[in-house]
């Protein structure tokens, strides 16, 4: 019986094909069933190195989703962190704005130069710093009725 050349199910033109030694081969088995075991074991091998990619890319896929579910998380917090600090300040600035709008309203109120200086002339000509208060008009009177009750005599002290 002829062995095939070339190799067998899993094999690519222009590879050799590997056998084991023939002290592992089996006496009983025939030279067809030795190609059907080593492409047996062939296919077993390949079989374990896509069962190692599968659960490496496997293990690759989960940490990938861990990280995104933690990025997205992270994320999330700083969007939420911002919503609150942009809140934070349109109130401020509404804020600001009412109290613009209330400087205004009180700036509209003051009077104008004009008007304050018709006030200038007006206190020019009566001098207010001349003018004399209550407290100053008694202790004036005060002074001239002690002065005239020491000028006059003391009989006429006692009819008043």
């Amino acid at each position: 019986m002829q062995q095939q050349q070339g190799g067998g199910l899993f094999t690519f033109p222009g590879q050799k094909q590997q056998r084991p030694p023939k002290e592992q081969q089996n006496s009983l088995a025939t030279p067809g069933m030795n190609d059907v075991i080593h492409e047996v074991k062939d296919v077993s091998r390949r079989l374990r190195t896509l069962e190692e990619r599968y659960s490496n890319l496997q293990t690759k896929s989960q940490i990938t989703e861990q990280n995104t579910l933690s990025r997205q998380r992270r994320t999330s917090l700083e969007i939420k962190a911002l919503n609150a600090d942009i809140s934070e300040v349109k109130k401020d600035l509404l804020e600001i704005k009412d109290r613009m709008l209330m400087i205004i309203r009180e700036m509209q109120n003051l009077a104008k130069r004009e008007e304050v200086t018709i006030l200038q002339k007006y206190l020019g000509y009566w001098e207010p710093v001349n003018f004399v208060t209550r407290n100053e008009l008694k202790e004036i009177l005060d002074e001239r009725l002690g002065k005239r009750r020491q000028e006059e005599p003391i009989e006429h002290r006692a009819k008043v």
